[in-house]
This record gives structure tokens, C-alpha cells and sequence, in this order.
């Protein structure tokens, strides 16, 4: 699954993305996408704490490589628009799931996406992850070792 969205990503960047450490931070980006995908298709709306607490690592172990990829977005000539991600206020863990899962499914079985449309999902899910982060910190550290 990963490289149903990698490789479309990478092969219309005409060169953009062709960078190993470019490359790799989309590469780690995707696959935490995908982590957390399983993650929510697995445990469905009550994750266990030690889930969760297993899941938000790995979310934060992609921190830099979020962060250097939305920087690398910035130079791409697109309308503002293009960028600006619903910010998912209130906290509602149930809806958060369900878009995250549609809109994750969507960027893996839509070919006619363009780079940048696939890019800005992408964002939008790292976005709805770090959302995700934000909600159950510090609460799955401290419930995740007991």
C-alpha cells in the first residue's frame, strides 16, 4: 500500500522528490500514515492504552520527516488553498477516525490525483495524526507503562 502512493507521487514530481533524503522523509511520512491506518482499522473506536501509547510513538518518531516534507510543500507554486487543512475542533476520536480512513483510502485508490492534490492528503493526514498526538499526550506515556 505504501507504494500505491508513493510511487505516483514520486514519478509525476518530475525530479522534485528524486533527493534520498527528500525521497526518505516522504517515504516515512507515508509509512506512518499507513501505521496508523492499521492502527485504526484494528482497534476501532476504543483502543486499548497500550495501543495508543505504541501508536503515538510512532507517530512522533516521524516528527522531523513531517516537518521537513510540509517545508519542502512550501516552494510548490499552488493557490493557499491548496494547504489549509480543517483544523478538526472539537475533539470528536470517532469522526477523526473515519476521515482519517476515508481520506487515506481515497489517496491509495485514486489514480487520477495530481502530485500536488496527493501531497496535500498526505499533509492532511499527518495533520489529523498530529491531532491525534496532541489529544493523548501525556496520558498514553503515563498509561502505556502501567
Amino acid at each position: 500500500m505504501i507504494e500505491r502512493i508513493e510511487d505516483p507521487i514520486v514519478a509525476g514530481s518530475e525530479g522534485f522528490l528524486d533527493e534520498p533524503d527528500i525521497r526518505e522523509d516522504l517515504h516515512v511520512t507515508i509509512r506512518i500514515a499507513r501505521d496508523f491506518y492499521d492502527f485504526l482499522v484494528k482497534f476501532g473506536d476504543r483502543p486499548p492504552a497500550k495501543e495508543v501509547a505504541y501508536v503515538t510513538d510512532t507517530i512522533r518518531s516521524g516528527m522531523d520527516e513531517f516537518f521537513a516534507l510540509a517545508y519542502l510543500c512550501r516552494v510548490i507554486n499552488t493557490g493557499t488553498d491548496t494547504w489549509s487543512f480543517d483544523p478538526h475542533v472539537p475533539w470528536d476520536f470517532s469522526a477523526l477516525r473515519e476521515k482519517f480512513l476515508r481520506d487515506f483510502e481515497r489517496l491509495a485508490g485514486s489514480p487520477e490525483m495530481s502530485v500536488v492534490d496527493r501531497l496535500a492528503s498526505l499533509l492532511a493526514l499527518t495533520h489529523l495524526e498530529l491531532v491525534f498526538l496532541a489529544q493523548y499526550f501525556p496520558s498514553a506515556i503515563l498509561e502505556g507503562t502501567r
